[in-house]
């Protein structure tokens, strides 16, 4: 048998890229199977223009790994996202390149590269309450904790629902609870995301990751041929959906974005798109309160505006706890207490 002309092309391996998004998302991978555990250096992680182009990039780069077999999206601590950078979207305001790239790839890149990219088994484990829960929902299967409750937030801030979160509502839950859900803010529990399609499995919070870890070597023990064949009609459904309607809703939330420039009152507290700086408050105030799984209204929808900014002020003085405190000493889950 005779040489080739060229050798395969050498991909970064594990060590490498791991290296490369480290700032973003702990990688440890065992037997095939690489846990992806969301954060911001050593924290929960925090929305930003940075980390959406960052979950977008490594999803891309790990679909080029084929040592990943099968993947577990995760995040790190007891929630998912909560925060934001508070100056992590500087360069999304500068129009019109900046921004366009941010809006026109980024946030279609984050959703579609989960589906079209990943050609392997994907498990989403949800330890908590948070925003952008993209990467977990977009998997194959999705487990949660039984304290988890969620929602799709933009419309409460004047924002079009347009990153992908509206269009999973409408998927998952149907077309008339899924605008329900969109276009009022209003949150819904574990149970509801089990009994409406959304997730697969609701467990205790300290047997979340466990699970995820235990169904992953459940599929190591069959053929890898037939599992990833597998994991392409799970994925079916979505790509369909997506190859239908994700540009749309993405485009429609940048429109309504660069209407609000325009009227020049992007970044106020009643306008779309609020300065980051207040989103971490509201977050955990959120996610500390169930005030929003009741039915919304005007009133409600003031009073969201402003009782987390008072809630904040007793946590900074001392008066209040937030469950969700960003400076709290968190790591990555390791199975086996490994």
């Amino acid at each position: 048998m005779g040489k080739p002309m060229a050798d395969y092309v050498k991909l970064p391996e594990l060590e490498e890229y791991k290296e490369w998004f480290k700032d973003f998302a702990d990688l440890y991978r065992e037997d095939g199977i690489l846990q992806v555990t969301w954060k911001t250096l050593d924290g929960p992680m925090h929305h930003s223009g940075m980390s959406h182009r960052a979950i977008s990039q490594l999803v891309r780069v790990l679909s080029l790994d084929y040592k990943n077999e099968i993947i577990i999206f995760t995040h790190i601590g007891d929630h998912w996202m909560t925060e934001s950078d508070p100056n992590g979207w500087e360069t999304y305001s500068e129009l019109p390149t900046q921004r366009f790239q941010h809006q026109y790839f980024d946030d279609t890149n984050l959703i579609k590269n989960m589906v079209f990219d990943l050609d392997v088994p994907t498990i989403g484990a949800i330890p908590g309450s948070g925003f952008h829960w993209d990467s977990a929902m977009l998997s194959d299967i999705t487990i949660c904790s039984e304290d988890t409750w969620m929602e799709v937030p933009h419309a409460h801030g004047g924002l079009v629902p347009g990153d992908g979160m509206g269009l999973m509502a409408q998927h998952y839950f149907g077309t008339k609870r899924g605008n329900y859900y969109m276009m009022t803010a209003r949150q819904w529990t574990a149970q509801q995301m089990l009994d409406w399609g959304m997730v697969s499995e609701v467990l205790p919070k300290d047997q979340v990751m466990a699970r995820a870890w235990e169904i992953a070597r459940m599929w190591k023990t069959m053929p890898y041929e037939n599992r990833t064949i597998m994991s392409n009609l799970a994925k079916r459904p979505l790509k369909k959906l997506l190859v239908e309607d994700l540009k749309l809703h993405t485009v429609s939330e940048q429109y309504g974005s660069l209407l609000r420039i325009a009227a020049g009152d992007m970044g106020d507290r009643n306008a779309a798109q609020q300065d980051e700086k207040y989103i971490s408050q509201t977050n955990d105030w959120r996610y500390t309160f169930p005030h929003m799984q009741q039915a919304p209204t005007r009133e409600s929808w003031a009073a969201f505006r402003t009782e987390p900014i008072e809630w904040f002020k007793k946590v900074e003085a001392g008066e209040a706890v937030n469950p969700c405190d960003p400076t709290r000493p968190v790591k990555p889950y390791r199975p086996d207490g490994e």
